[in-house]
């Protein structure tokens, strides 16, 4: 008898313990997905602020978060070294490449023959890249921008990327995808 009562309780506190433990882990599953829900709300509001950003940076021949003092198409070789010092990779041919740092996105400057800038190329930042370029994605810039002008596959070593050009104003906007949703760097160059 002794036996049955101790046997009872073990099984009354085991079912009490399971009960509380799966009720707890069910609530802390329900904030999770709440959470991430959160999230992606939040990561679609901000590559849609940064898709509107570029975009609208692009139609003035301009990329976000550069110098007004470079303008496409104007400045050149010497006005980007001037503000920028020696590029750090050093001379590249026609374009000097400046490498993102804390706070700082990276650009790469393309040159025509006469050094004025002919294509500039936008990295965005490395630290916290999920507030830039990172939360673009192929499926929100299509949301946003609609469907591109142009699209291409295009070889970068053994990596095959896509090109999405949209027109902007007079220039072309050129989206450059590792993948579906990595957005490596955006170009800003005449309108093809």
């Amino acid at each position: 008898m002794e036996i049955k009562k101790t046997f009872t309780r073990i099984i009354a506190a085991a079912t009490i313990t399971g009960v509380a433990a799966f009720g707890y882990t069910h609530e802390a599953h329900l904030d999770t997905t709440a959470h991430a829900a959160t999230n992606q709300t939040e990561i679609n509001q901000t590559a849609v602020k940064n898709i509107n950003e570029i975009y609208n940076a692009g139609i003035k021949g301009e990329v976000p978060r550069l110098t007004k003092d470079l303008k496409f198409g104007v400045s050149t070789r010497d006005d980007v070294r001037s503000l920028f010092g020696l590029p750090p990779e050093g001379d590249k041919g026609s374009f000097d490449y400046y490498h993102a740092e804390m706070g700082h996105p990276g650009y790469e400057f393309g040159y025509d023959s006469n050094h004025v800038i002919s294509e500039i190329r936008y990295f965005g930042t490395n630290v916290e890249r999920q507030t830039n370029l990172g939360s673009i994605t192929e499926i929100n810039l299509k949301k946003q921008l609609g469907q591109p002008n142009f699209t291409k596959k295009i070889k970068n070593g053994k990596l095959i990327q896509t090109k999405y050009t949209y027109h902007a104003g007079a220039y072309d906007l050129e989206f450059i995808f590792d993948n579906t949703t990595s957005l490596n760097h955006v170009n800003l160059v005449s309108k093809s």
